[in-house]
């Protein structure tokens, strides 16, 4: 098999449950880009956030982050793409959650506002991520046109499922949605996914789809898993996504990533040592 571009989830996928990059991923990775592939990460997460692992990796290629709501060109910190949801909508989705008394998380500018940094959401979602949120009145903004929302409820309670259910109910089409975890519920702009900012970025360096291997672990991953000629849901991945896709490996835990791409894709006179 021969493929020019890797594009990888971070979180339950190439992260350790610890946050970590393994050294066998790392080497094997950085190989791959020695070689000429690209290496992409695709993730829900800010780009503050993200970078670290970039920089970890020593990648030379853009990061596609917010589940492809935001493209910043890793070099020189440029934003070469946003879509943020229209104002009207996020409004819509303040107040269907306020009338519900649920968490919410807004994000602009690589900033992650709350209303209450003290619930027990923000302080998970803070220790997850390593970001700092910001207090801010939800009524306050001058722009509502935010990167993504995210709906967290670490009961997975019935209220929140039904606060899920009624924007997708209500504003349906109109946006896009995703539950990347069964307590998180991911909201973006209807025009973008992680696979169709995916599939434009490879277009844009002139990458054919079936000359890509994407790894994901979450419902969120699905389009971009389903887009490229390689999909590969990892072993720790729920059911559904596994019998949506092509191929399954290991878990996170067991380097699932790097056993993958060594057994299908990489030479046999590597200088990865296993």
């Amino acid at each position: 098999m021969r493929i020019k571009a890797v594009a990888l989830d971070l979180d339950g996928t190439l992260l350790t449950e610890d946050k970590k990059i393994t050294e066998i991923s790392k080497q094997i990775l950085k190989d791959l880009e020695r070689k000429g592939i690209k290496i992409y990460l695709v993730t829900g997460r800010t780009y503050v956030s993200a970078k670290p692992f970039a920089d970890e990796l020593g990648l030379n290629s853009v990061i596609i982050t917010y589940n492809g709501a935001k493209v910043v060109d890793y070099k020189d910190d440029k934003v070469l793409y946003e879509e943020p949801l229209e104002e009207k909508y996020t409004k819509q989705i303040i107040e269907m959650a306020k009338n519900k008394n649920i968490h919410i998380n807004l994000y602009q500018d690589n900033k992650w506002y709350v209303e209450n940094t003290d619930n027990e959401e923000a302080i998970h979602y803070a220790n997850y991520t390593g970001l700092t949120p910001i207090k801010k009145d939800f009524e306050s903004f001058d722009d509502y046109g935010m990167t993504k929302i995210t709906i967290q409820n670490m009961e997975n309670s019935d209220v929140f499922n039904s606060l899920c259910k009624e924007i997708q109910d209500i504003l349906g089409t109109k946006i896009y949605t995703a539950k990347s975890q069964d307590y998180l519920f991911e909201i973006l702009n209807k025009n973008v996914n992680k696979g169709i900012v995916l599939k434009r970025i490879l277009k844009s360096e002139g990458i054919n789809l079936n000359e890509c291997v994407a790894f994901g672990d979450a419902l969120n991953d699905l389009e971009m898993l389903t887009e490229v000629g390689y999909g590969v849901a990892m072993g720790n991945s729920p059911l559904i996504l596994k019998k949506k896709v092509r191929y399954v490996t290991d878990t996170n835990e067991n380097n699932g990533v790097a056993k993958f791409l060594k057994k299908y894709f990489f030479d046999m006179d590597s200088t990865i040592n296993w």
